[in-house]
């Protein structure tokens, strides 16, 4: 049976569980606070269903989005959990804030993987008022996977047991109020 783990990564990861409902949370400098028009995530986190900060005890990694364009080469910048801004392509596996692990008993192969952010109803719809940037790791440039007409294409998998996937993301609102979206992973699996 295939399984499909979604973990936001810190010193140890948190697994952001479906059956319970909990929530990837972009948030400004601490959970729970509002992230200003125009601006960018300073933290992330999983929130229970009933409120709960799942991840404090994990230090969760966080991706805040910079620039498109002005690093070197024309490269996309982020800052990884506060600290400098670097370059997208010099991001770490580890310092990726989301981990998509795929595993099956028996060996799969994994191709036309594609991720994207969307309004939770339909697939091609993103959510207004509500900017998201993606990049698996080893990218140099962000995507926008805002619904599934632009989404983040990921790296084909050769046959194995274990398929990782780790992805620089962040989100920011551009207009005023809360905004939830659905995150979606997609993948042909032989």
């Amino acid at each position: 049976m295939t399984e499909f783990d979604f973990l936001l990564q810190g010193v140890t990861p948190t697994e952001i569980r479906s059956a319970e409902e909990d929530i990837l949370l972009f948030a400004g400098a601490g959970f729970s606070d509002a992230i200003y028009v125009n601006d960018w995530n300073d933290s992330t986190h999983v929130k229970s269903a009933a409120g709960a900060d799942l991840s404090s005890a994990n230090t969760p990694n966080n991706n805040k989005f910079v620039s498109q364009a002005g690093g070197i080469g024309g490269d996309s910048q982020v800052s990884v959990n506060g600290g400098a801004t670097q370059d997208l392509d010099t991001v770490v596996d580890s310092e990726a804030a989301l981990h998509i692990q795929v595993t099956n008993e028996a060996a799969i192969e994994i191709t036309g993987a594609i991720f994207f952010s969307y309004n939770g109803v339909a697939p091609a719809t993103p959510v207004a008022g509500l900017s998201v940037k993606a990049a698996e790791v080893g990218d140099a440039n962000f995507s926008s996977p805002n619904g599934n007409a632009a989404p983040l294409t990921l790296t084909d998998q050769a046959a194995n047991t274990t398929h990782d996937y780790y992805i620089v993301l962040s989100k920011g609102p551009t207009t005023p109020g809360l905004k939830q979206d659905k995150l979606r992973f997609e993948a042909v699996i032989t």
